[in-house]
């Protein structure tokens, strides 16, 4: 009976409930200045507020082989854009040219914490791209990057730096709408919110571990 018990609370170990972590990232800001004049988002004003939301895998990620950046992958379907009353708009899928969107994290790069949102590991030159036509690109793209002094971050684990980022070691921010080189509008950001989902994967219970020695 005790080798039974050992086995039978071993296989339910085995068998627990696997989660899925999500980090879920939330980008807050308002609009600074606008040259949108044309389609959706022609009437977007100063001070309408911008909502983004997204999630990535806090195990799926890359290192960059020079930086101090850890790449972060963007879950496809996540992410959901709202600037003013227009929204949610998401992300182009696929991104042009094949390209993965990132949620990069910058510890130490070379002295200065931060992130970036881009389809890029090395720095901030190919914005995601979301579903609302633009003049110059097919379509406008979203840009989120944000500095903060070198001691912000402890690692480069996403789950480490679970919490909220607003204007308090701040260093610099570069954020808006860019139509290929040109800004077409502009954000001031308030707060990004890195924050855990715990998603239940699988299912076990006693009786289904008794099941096993019928």
């Amino acid at each position: 009976m005790k080798r039974f018990l050992m086995i039978a609370m071993a296989l339910m170990i085995a068998a627990a409930p696997a989660a899925a972590v999500m980090v879920q990232i939330d980008c807050n800001a308002e609009v600074e200045f606008t040259q949108v004049n044309t389609g959706p988002l022609a009437d977007i004003i100063p001070g309408d507020l911008v909502l983004v939301q997204f999630l990535v895998d806090s195990e799926d990620y890359m290192d960059h082989p020079t930086f101090g950046v850890r790449a972060y992958p963007l879950i496809l379907g996540s992410m959901e854009v709202t600037i003013g009353s227009v929204g949610p708009i998401a992300m182009v899928d696929p991104q042009p040219f094949g390209r993965t969107a990132y949620f990069n994290m910058r510890n130490a790069d070379p002295v200065a914490d931060g992130f970036f949102l881009d389809c890029n590991t090395d720095y901030d030159v190919w914005p995601v791209q979301i579903m609302v036509p633009a003049n110059i690109d097919p379509y406008f793209g979203f840009k989120w990057t944000i500095g903060y002094e070198g001691d912000t971050f402890d690692s480069l684990d996403i789950v480490d730096a679970v919490g909220t980022y607003d204007f308090t070691g701040l260093t610099s921010f570069y954020t808006g709408l860019m139509d290929a080189f040109a800004d077409a509008m502009g954000f001031i950001p308030s707060q990004t919110i890195i924050s855990i989902e715990t998603v239940a994967t699988e299912e076990a219970s006693w009786g289904s571990v008794k099941s096993l020695f019928r």
